[in-house]
This record gives C-alpha cells, structure tokens and sequence, in this order.
C-alpha cells in the first residue's frame, strides 16, 4: 500500500502553514509545496471540512491552522484524506472476504494484516506536526520518535 499522493500533499501543506505560522494564499501554498493548484484547494477545502484549518477571506486572506501542530499527527491528516488506516482493505471492517466471509479471526492474513496496519498508524500516531517543524531536533531524533 502507497500513501497516496493527496495525502502526501496534505501533510506538506499542514506542515508549510505550521512553519509560516501566519495566514496563506492558497497559491503560495500550492506553489512553495510543488501542489498542483486545484489540487491544492481541493485539498484545502477536505482540511477546512475536517476541521484542521480556517478560511480567511479577503484580499489578504488564505489558511491558517485551527488546530495547533503539537495535536496533528501525521496519521490525523492521512485519515482526515483517506479514511481509515489500513494495510489491505482485507483488514476493513466491512469487507467480506471472497474465501473466509465474514469470518475473519480465522484467516491468518486478516490478522498480519491487521496487526501491521495497527502498528503503522502507531508510529504514525507519535509523530506531530510540531515534532517535524522542530528546528532543535535533528531528523535523526524526529525519526527516533516513531
């Protein structure tokens, strides 16, 4: 599974406003992160329905976090893009499988699958959007948190 390209975009954007600290255009956004424009605002307009960033109009308006870095986590923006973590869509809740159906706990790839999935969102649990603005830790201590 590939984080996708939405998403990676996403998390490059949150970061940007957290390291401006002030209100910007959705252009400087798109252009400072290498977003495409209107993929850019789409992307803008799911972090404003999920709550993550604020809307200001006008001539010197854009974005801004409403949430601060130090409580968004790289996996709140990557489920805000894409819904729920998972490895394989075996390891949804709602899918049937074509060889076990419903029953999953006896399928051992429905559990690695599940447990790796869950590991994963864990690491990416402990790393915040602060940690990776952080000028005083090195990248080796960011990728020390997770």
């Amino acid at each position: 599974m590939r984080i996708t390209q939405e998403a990676d975009y996403a998390l490059r954007i949150v970061t940007s406003l957290a390291r401006s600290g002030t209100v910007c255009g959705a252009a400087e956004l798109a252009e400072n992160e290498g977003v495409p424009p209107r993929f850019a605002h789409k992307i803008l307009r799911k972090l404003m329905q999920g709550g993550m960033i604020k809307s200001h109009p006008g001539a010197k308006g854009g974005y801004s976090l409403s949430t601060p870095p130090a409580r968004l986590t790289m996996l709140d923006i990557i489920e805000l893009i894409e819904g729920p973590f998972a490895l394989s869509k075996c390891a949804d809740e709602d899918y049937i499988c074509s060889k076990n159906g419903e029953c999953k706990k006896g399928c051992i790839y429905h559990q690695i699958f599940c447990r790796v999935s869950s590991e994963i969102a864990e690491k990416m649990q402990q790393l915040t959007i602060a940690d990776i603005i952080d000028s005083n830790l090195t990248q080796e201590e960011k990728l020390k948190k997770i």
